[in-house]
């Protein structure tokens, strides 16, 4: 089964849709169901909260062709994962989607990684790394991450410079590659003290680039897609160090590190690792 997030323009065409091709309703089985289908290959249910979950098939891959709404320009997001965490690296991935890739994801069911399993985390992953989809990736490990980390921390800088910073840097990217005439970019919005994403990308006068920065920007879809594959190469990454330290870095606590081995996997700012020396 897959799912998918519709606007209320797409459930208007999608009632519209299922009315004049005569489609067979089914009974709602609960209170947070607002439309049943199932008739030949279309099985779909349609949550008040504007979520579908339907099963794959021609039918219902041509009924959805018919509702989505398909975005007029490229759509750029970025996303980060292991911000959070006290070992691995820090990851910022990017992705660029022109406005049929961005339908194919939506049915995909592309989401926000915390969402995903592990398993559809590495399947879709899988997709986005190794699709012609546009990507950028920005991969801080442990060792490089403390680093710029206080040389960022001796200009009065923080965490949230240095993200700012790489999610420039793959937006600037991704725009370089793709040259589209038009572009709409998508940033979650978290504090980022001295200079804001918007504020780095207000000089790329020579693209036609709306920026956008909200809360909970993982509800657009190549933000979504960002955020698994930042998610999916983080997990690649901690896999790789694991092996290379002979590691379970998920089950340890920073305690149970050598201290020889500390810098090379952990970030050192955080309160509950100690500083090796």
């Amino acid at each position: 089964m897959r799912s998918i997030s519709l606007t209320p323009l797409e459930i208007k065409a999608l009632v519209e849709e299922v009315s004049l091709q005569n489609l067979r309703k089914d009974p709602l089985t609960n209170p947070y169901e607002s439309l049943r289908v199932k008739d030949r290959d279309i099985f779909f249910v349609l949550h008040t909260t504007g979520k579908m979950v339907f099963q794959e098939s021609k039918g219902m891959d041509d009924l959805l062709n018919t509702i989505l709404i398909k975005e007029s320009k490229v759509l750029i997001g970025t996303d980060e994962a292991g911000k959070g965490e006290w070992y691995g690296p820090l990851v910022v991935a990017g992705v660029g989607l022109t406005p049929d890739e961005t339908l194919e994801l939506r049915k995909l069911g592309v989401g926000d990684s915390k969402g995903l399993s592990s398993f559809r985390i590495y399947e879709i992953g899988q997709v986005l790394r190794f699709s012609h989809i546009e990507r950028e990736v920005r991969i801080l490990p442990p060792a490089t991450y403390n680093k710029v980390y206080e040389q960022f921390k001796k200009e009065g800088k923080t965490l949230n410079d240095i993200l700012s910073w790489a999610h420039t840097e793959v937006i600037r990217d991704i725009l370089g590659r793709m040259k589209p005439d038009a572009a709409r970019v998508v940033i979650d919005k978290f504090d980022v003290g001295e200079k804001s994403i918007g504020d780095r990308l207000s000089t790329l006068e020579r693209f036609n680039v709306t920026i956008i920065e909200k809360t909970q920007a993982e509800s657009e879809v190549a933000v979504a897609a960002a955020s698994v594959l930042a998610k999916y190469i983080f997990d690649e990454q901690v896999r790789t160090l694991n092996e290379k330290f002979g590691l379970d870095l998920r089950t340890m606590s920073p305690e149970e590190i050598p201290e020889r081995v500390l810098p090379s996997v952990a970030k050192l700012h955080f309160r509950n690792v100690r500083k090796p020396g």
